[in-house]
């Protein structure tokens, strides 16, 4: 088996979410990536807070981050046995509700 990277990024602004709304949206998510996890392919995975610093060589930059339209909200990471199969386990995912999208990414592996 091979692992993935899922990274998660929408546009729409959750913070206007009632609790309800809220509380729907990770009742999708935890049955999504626990159907997942039932198959032994879910390895790990967590949403991400709003904000951030974007690094580079000669400069920090604090979120929001004017160049992004989109907004990173998380990732997972799983075991498939390619690209194929990493891409069916992804198209449930409730991202896809607000418009959003997932990249699925191979994890090469490293020589110790």
């Amino acid at each position: 088996m091979k692992e993935f990277l899922l990274v998660f990024r929408a546009i729409e602004d959750t913070s206007t979410r009632t609790p309800e709304q809220r509380g729907a949206t990770m009742e999708l998510w935890k049955n999504w990536m626990g159907g997942i996890a039932q198959q032994g392919k879910l390895v790990g995975g967590q949403p991400l807070m709003p904000g951030g610093r974007l690094m580079s060589k000669t400069e920090l930059t604090d979120a929001p981050f004017a160049e992004g339209k989109e907004v990173l909200n998380g990732y997972m990471i799983m075991k498939a046995k390619d690209y194929d199969e990493a891409v069916q386990l992804s198209k449930p995912c409730p991202i896809f509700e607000s418009n959003g999208t997932v990249e699925v990414r191979e994890i090469a592996k490293m020589d110790s």
